[in-house]
Order: C-alpha cells, then structure tokens, then sequence
C-alpha cells in the first residue's frame, strides 16, 4: 500500500507551493514580469527597452530613447495593471522609467 495522499489541487497550485517553499517564488515572478513585459508593450518597444527588473514590487524599465521614456511614463498605470491581470496577482505597485 502507498502512504501518498492525494488531493484534488491543480498542477499549477501545486507548482505555486513548490516555489513559494523553496524560496524561488521571487525570481521566478521576476523572470515571468520580464517575459509579459515584453509581451504587452510589442515588439518595437521592446527593442527600444535596455533592462526590466524588479526592485520590491517596482518595476523598472530602461529605454534608449528620449520620446518613448516619456510616453512609458505616461502609460505606467496601464502597464503595471496589464502585467498584474496577466500575473493573476498584484505583483506591480509601481513603475520607474529611466
């Protein structure tokens, strides 16, 4: 007989868990913030945008232009809101672009 006990979790609760437990849950909501980034702001913004990273629940983006800086900032709710349904968590308080 097996002592495993089975429940009626889906994969990706159980995933979610895994991560949490092992301490890994931060970077991997990290990688995946970079990942959606990239995804909602298209393809020609993304090749204008240097680096994503998290800083605490900060989202920061680097651009090597003037112009889209300042229409990143003005889209900064819109952004962060995106990422966050797409995430299915309020990861993202805020966002900094330089």
């Amino acid at each position: 007989m097996s002592d495993r006990k089975y429940t009626d979790q889906s994969l990706k609760t159980i995933i979610q868990e895994m991560l949490r437990r092992s301490g890994m849950e931060k970077k991997f909501n990290e990688i995946e913030v970079g990942k959606i980034y990239h995804e909602v702001v298209g393809d020609l913004i993304s090749r204008r945008t240097r680096d994503v990273k998290m800083r605490d629940k900060t989202l920061i983006i680097r651009v090597d232009s003037g112009p889209l800086k300042e229409e990143l900032r003005y889209s900064k709710g819109k952004i962060a809101g995106l990422i966050n349904d797409k995430l299915g968590v309020q990861y993202i308080d805020e966002v900094e672009v330089w």
